[in-house]
C-alpha cells in the first residue's frame, strides 16, 4: 500500500468516526469547546493539536486532480490553512466559532457534512485506488 493511500484511509476513517461524534455527541463537543471560544488564546490549542494532521494530509497526499481524492487533498489545505490562522492570529477563533447556542447545531452540520464526505473519501481509499 502506498503512502498516499495510507494518508487516504486514515483521513476517511478519521472523518467518519468524527463526524459521528460531532454529529452525536453535539452537547458534549460544544461544552469542551464553548470556554476555548471565550479564552483569546483559545485558537493557539486549537492550531497546534490540528496542524499535524493537516500538514501530514498535504505532504503525503497532495493530489489535484478531479474527483474523490480531492477531497482529502482539499481537507489538508483547510486544516492547514485555519490552523495557521490560528497560530499567527490566536484569538481568530473568536469570529469563526459560533456562539453557545448555536454552537451544538452548527456542530450537528459539520457531523454530517464530515460523514458523508467521509464516506466518499472511504470508498475512493478503499474500493477504487490501487494497493
Amino acid at each position: 500500500m502506498t503512502l498516499t493511500v495510507l494518508i487516504a484511509r486514515f483521513t476517511a476513517v478519521g472523518m467518519i468516526i468524527f463526524g459521528l461524534s460531532h454529529f452525536l455527541m453535539a452537547g458534549l463537543w460544544s461544552e469542551l469547546l464553548s470556554p476555548l471560544r471565550e479564552r483569546k488564546s483559545g485558537g493557539l490549542l486549537l492550531g497546534a493539536i490540528s496542524l499535524p494532521f493537516g500538514l501530514v494530509i498535504i505532504l503525503g497526499h497532495n493530489i489535484w486532480v478531479w474527483g474523490l481524492p480531492l477531497i482529502v487533498t482539499v481537507l489538508g489545505w483547510l486544516i492547514t490553512l485555519k490552523c495557521t490562522i490560528y497560530l499567527l492570529v490566536p484569538w481568530a477563533h473568536r469570529r469563526a466559532m459560533p456562539t453557545q447556542r448555536q454552537m451544538a447545531r452548527s456542530l450537528r452540520f459539520a457531523g454530517g457534512l464530515m460523514v458523508l464526505l467521509g464516506a466518499l473519501a472511504a470508498y475512493d481509499a478503499f474500493f477504487c485506488r490501487q494497493q
